[in-house]
């Protein structure tokens, strides 16, 4: 049970870190572009139920992604997704006071480190996050695990493997790159053509 703790604390903490570590990033090498823009940027709030992984499914869209057609296995999955859904349910009603508290405090501290250039003090703020949520993504595991369990035991190794791919696709949008990092990171790839480009003509 430790080891699953320091397992979840970690996923959490490498999942924030990366996103704050781009926002740094793009930040630091766009600040002169971007001097007199500065007011209309706005961060991406924290989001502290993706943090815990939290998600529901949509057992229409499970069923068509894995073209399930026989009547049975469709009411199957349909009642797994709908016992999987209302557990999670359950997690974010018990539990809504503490991820206000995760969002209140970490949007304190991210403002506090934006206003003073000083992104260090963040580590020590994700890490409390991260215990403070720990509990909960021990609880959204277990739920996952138990979905995935009744899915490997009634589909086929095929849609099995179908289901954990679209899972994990789902899973990832919890953290999406946000429209500042889209736009570095496409900046970034069209002066390296433009310089490779300049090179060559000489």
């Amino acid at each position: 049970m430790k080891q699953l703790k320091n397992n979840i604390l970690l996923t959490i903490f490498l999942t924030f870190s990366a996103v704050l570590f781009s926002q740094q990033r793009g930040s630091s090498q766009n600040s002169s572009q971007q001097q007199g823009q500065g007011s209309q940027m706005t961060q991406p709030k924290v989001n502290p139920q993706n943090m815990a992984r939290i998600i529901t499914y949509d057992y229409e869209v499970v069923i068509k992604k894995l073209k399930i057609k026989e009547a049975l296995l469709k009411t199957v999955v349909m009642q797994a997704i709908y016992k999987h859904n209302n557990k999670i349910n359950e997690i974010k009603t018990f539990n809504y006071k503490t991820f206000d508290d995760v969002s209140n405090f970490l949007t304190k501290k991210r403002s506090e480190a934006m206003l003073n250039r000083d992104f260090n003090t963040m580590e020590e703020s994700q890490m409390l996050a991260n215990e403070m949520l720990a509990p909960i993504c021990e609880k959204v595991l277990l739920q996952k695990n138990t979905l995935n369990t009744t899915f490997e035991k009634e589909l086929s190794e095929k849609q099995y493997k179908k289901w954990l791919k679209y899972q994990e696709t789902e899973l990832k949008k919890l953290s999406p790159i946000t429209p500042q990092t889209q736009n570095n990171q496409q900046s970034q790839r069209n002066g390296g053509r433009q310089q490779g480009m300049g090179r060559g003509g000489y």
